[in-house]
């Protein structure tokens, strides 16, 4: 995972997606922490990855069941911001 090379712009977004998955994995009341979160997305963002749903869906990927990574229920918040 590297954490440099990127745009303020991607950083600015990342940090937009990290904080909505804190709110979103709190609600769920899963057992993911920070530090797992930023690495999981920092993994997918070196594969290219950069829509914040997607990042979103690499994050939660393997804690929540696969339809939920799709539902659409409050996932406005996720639109580009």
């Amino acid at each position: 995972m590297r954490m440099y090379g990127y745009t303020t712009e991607e950083l600015h977004s990342f940090y937009g997606v990290l904080d909505r998955l804190v709110t979103e994995v709190a609600d769920r009341e899963l057992q993911i922490t920070v530090y797992d979160m930023i690495h999981r997305l920092f993994e997918a963002a070196d594969t290219g990855i950069r829509e914040p749903e997607r990042l979103r869906q690499a994050v939660l990927r393997g804690w929540v069941a696969p339809e939920a990574l799709t539902e659409t229920i409050e996932l406005h918040h996720w639109r580009a911001a």
